[in-house]
């Protein structure tokens, strides 16, 4: 059975999570040069492979039962990792013609929900034999 964590843990790992998402997020952003044109490849990047990740994060927790790093994962460094991506883009949609903000941030939602189904159907796979030893395993500790 898995362990409980108390509530300062999960706070601990929620804040070494973002941390780590944050970082994640500016190393991103430094992959792709300024100069790239119009789109902000960074930003559609960032929010579509974490609504992926963060997706399969949930349905696979919800399909097994908890998870203990699902607060640093989940909300920590999936937060981190997007959240400011959704402020940059704010910053970036003012500096742009309007047509073109509007026509980026349809394609980075359309690409976000998309990402967010593949995720979820991800996750939500049924258990395979390897989960179902480390479940025996974790229950025979």
């Amino acid at each position: 059975m898995a362990r409980a964590v108390t509530r300062p843990a999960q706070l601990g790992l929620v804040l070494v999570g973002g941390a780590v998402g944050g970082a994640l997020r500016i190393g991103v952003s430094e992959v792709f040069p300024d100069t790239a044109g119009p789109v902000p490849w960074d930003l559609w990047v960032i929010n579509v492979l974490g609504s992926l990740v963060l997706a399969w994060a949930v349905a696979f927790t919800q399909a097994r039962g908890p998870w203990t790093l699902f607060p640093a994962i989940g909300p920590g460094l999936l937060g981190g990792f997007t959240t400011y991506s959704s402020i940059a883009c704010l910053r970036w949609s003012a500096s742009e013609q309007l047509d073109v903000a509007i026509g980026v941030l349809l394609i980075t939602l359309a690409g976000a929900i998309a990402a967010a189904w593949l995720g979820w159907w991800l996750g939500d796979r049924p258990r395979t034999p390897l989960d179902e030893a480390a479940v025996f395993a974790e229950e025979n500790e």
